[in-house]
């Protein structure tokens, strides 16, 4: 292979890199944090709408432990002290109750809406329609960004071991 091939190649792989890692910092940015207050025994809002990929944090403002421990089994925060907080991403649409498992009576829901879909562009007059390009949403952000590390690692890691030696 010439030194000019490993070069493009090299090249190619580190567009492909940058791509990646783009898309997956634009994923990142749509999603959002909601906060869950755990104060005079209750969660407000007791009831909280968000959408696919958002995180919601409950933080105990409380001086008496507390859980936010999913009916479901889809997640638990374990004991939370005064001013612990605990985060949760919510992938899945969906109804999701919660409780404290250490007081009961103390209970909550977070519902989960399916993220929009990607708006379809309006055909071109000359062309006909444009392909609809957008990432579909089982695609983690993080992992495009990590598969866009990779490559761009490797490809700075081809174009040092190819240069020629002085």
């Amino acid at each position: 292979m010439t030194a000019s091939t490993a070069r493009r190649g090299a090249l190619a792989l580190l567009l492909v890199g940058l791509v990646l890692l783009f898309l997956g910092s634009i994923e990142l940015a749509r999603a959002a944090t909601h906060a869950v207050a755990i104060s005079n025994f209750a969660f407000s809002p007791a009831t909280l709408t968000i959408t696919a990929g958002d995180t919601v944090t409950w933080t105990n403002d409380d001086a008496e432990l507390h859980t936010a421990t999913g009916t479901g089994g889809a997640f638990d925060s374990g004991n939370l002290a005064q001013g612990d907080s605990f985060s949760f991403t919510f992938t899945t649409p969906g109804t999701y109750d919660y409780i404290c498992t250490l007081h009961p009576t103390m209970t909550g829901q977070i519902v989960v809406q399916a993220a929009a879909p990607a708006a379809t562009p309006a055909p071109t007059p000359a062309g006909g329609p444009l392909p609809n390009v957008a990432m579909p949403q089982e695609w983690p952000a993080n992992t495009l960004i990590l598969v866009g590390l990779l490559l761009v690692g490797g490809a700075g890691l081809a174009v040092i071991a190819r240069r020629p030696r002085g």
